[in-house]
């Protein structure tokens, strides 16, 4: 819990943005030159590298794979570009994968061709890559500054380190939290929701608010298997979570919890407060371009508080933000939002690790990538964004606070992650398509659980 509080506290301190402007003039008229926006006066601008640890090799080639929308690809490609002024020998082509599952399917497909990228973008789900990367140790305080506290949290660098080897370095701090359409919800004449509204209130507020909105609006996101950390909150709340790190590896879900999820959204679903099967099927939930609340579709959806700013440029409609549902056992956990790692099989792995450093150390880079992968983990990059907060921000750290009494650290993911994710999904749709009884579904959770850990 220390280290939670820590973290949160880190955390709560940051206010980030990441915005620009710009002035059209037309070639017919003689007017003044429009003044540069923020992007264009950082390319032009040289780099300072004085505090950027040297590289020692020769001219190095590296392929960086992450996944995220354009939003994303955008402004990792604007740091690409930021990191080749500071090291002119180091060219990086970035290869975004689209959402998660695209990216972890080409990913795998690469690595059993052996022709993954240098550098990869993980998850939790890091440690089922271990045997792919490189442990980082040799280049901490070297390429990567990154060993004390005054340069990064290092409950951090923790949470990537297995058996004493660093194997990934965190991008950022991310939590779940509820994002809301205001701009819908408002205009139908409800409340927005309030924080911390226990399961009951927030089904309560529901269908109050399925009253009031348009016909083909729901009040909710079908939730129930599209998103597995939602699932492992649950379950924690009830004191059964997934999976932990105790001798070696246990699992704790019960059957009975397994059947209480299902029930809830089989009954969300049966009440109408939560899309029918075929409207569900038709958005992955897997970023804003699958979305049914960027599509209008349901007027409150669980997200990661990275996403939120993505979702908001999106749309037109103003978001907000509250957090999950309270009750049960503290389960609102802050985790790593992703992690980036060196493939092990790369030929430049001191180019590959001068990058990641960049990548979370820059104040450059810090500024140029706000909070789309999290709240940054190195104090000097916090200490540049302060006092550049959007609203969107400013809603994420608020939500921050509120659940600060409930917070836990950020436990492992469950073995064989995206295999879950995938299968867990499958049992939602037979569910939702009445193809199997939710007897059924709670069954094949449970036993999903049970076969993954031992495999």
């Amino acid at each position: 819990m220390k280290k939670s509080i820590q973290l949160l506290l880190a955390a709560c301190a940051v206010l980030s943005l990441w915005g620009c402007s710009s002035k059209a003039v037309t070639e017919t008229t003689k007017a003044p030159a429009a003044a540069p926006t923020e992007s264009q006066k950082a390319e032009n601008e040289p780099v300072d590298t004085k505090v950027l640890p040297p590289y020692t090799g020769e001219a190095a080639e590296l392929r960086f794979g992450w996944w995220g929308n354009d939003e994303r690809a955008a402004l990792t490609n604007q740091v690409i570009d930021r990191f080749m002024k500071a090291y002119p020998n180091i060219k990086v082509t970035g290869e975004p994968n689209g959402g998660t599952a695209d990216h972890f399917q080409i990913i795998d497909t690469q690595l059993q061709g052996n022709n993954a990228p240098d550098l990869i973008q993980f998850g939790g789900n890091y440690p089922d890559y271990i045997q792919y990367l490189t442990p980082l140790n040799d280049f901490l305080g070297k390429q990567l500054l990154i060993g004390t506290a005054g340069q990064f949290d290092q409950v951090a660098l923790e949470a990537a380190t297995l058996d004493g080897n660093l194997y990934a370095v965190s991008l950022g701090t991310n939590t779940l939290v509820l994002a809301y359409n205001k701009s819908l919800i408002e205009s139908a004449g409800a409340a927005v929701p309030d924080y911390n509204l226990t399961w009951d209130e927030l089904i309560a507020y529901g269908r109050e608010l399925k009253t009031k909105l348009p016909d083909g609006v729901f009040p909710f996101v079908d939730n129930s298997t599209n998103q597995a950390n939602y699932l492992s909150y649950y379950c924690q709340q009830e004191g059964t979570p997934l999976w932990t790190a105790d001798q070696g590896g246990k699992g704790y879900l019960t059957l009975e919890t397994s059947k209480k999820w299902i029930k809830l959204w089989a009954d969300l679903r049966a009440e109408g407060l939560i899309p029918d099967a075929d409207t569900t099927a038709t958005y992955a939930e897997s970023g804003a371009d699958s979305s049914a609340l960027v599509a209008g579709k349901a007027a409150i959806g669980m997200i990661w508080s990275n996403q939120l700013a993505g979702y908001q440029a999106a749309m037109t409609d103003q978001l907000g933000a509250t957090t999950l549902p309270a009750g049960g056992e503290k389960a609102y956990a802050i985790q790593m939002s992703q992690y980036l790692g060196i493939n092990k099989n790369s030929q430049n792995q001191e180019a590959a690790a001068l990058f990641i450093n960049f990548f979370v150390t820059s104040p450059e880079a810090g500024e140029i990538l706000g909070t789309n992968r999290g709240i940054p983990c190195s104090p000097i990059v916090r200490e540049a964004i302060t006092g550049k907060s959007t609203p969107v921000d400013a809603a994420v750290y608020s939500i921050y606070n509120a659940i600060s009494d409930r917070s836990i650290p950020q436990g492992p993911n469950l073995p064989n992650d995206q295999e879950f994710i995938n299968e867990l999904h499958l049992i939602g749709q037979n569910v939702a398509y009445g193809s199997i009884t939710e007897d059924q579904g709670a069954d094949d959770l449970f036993d999903l659980v049970q076969r993954l850990i031992v495999k």
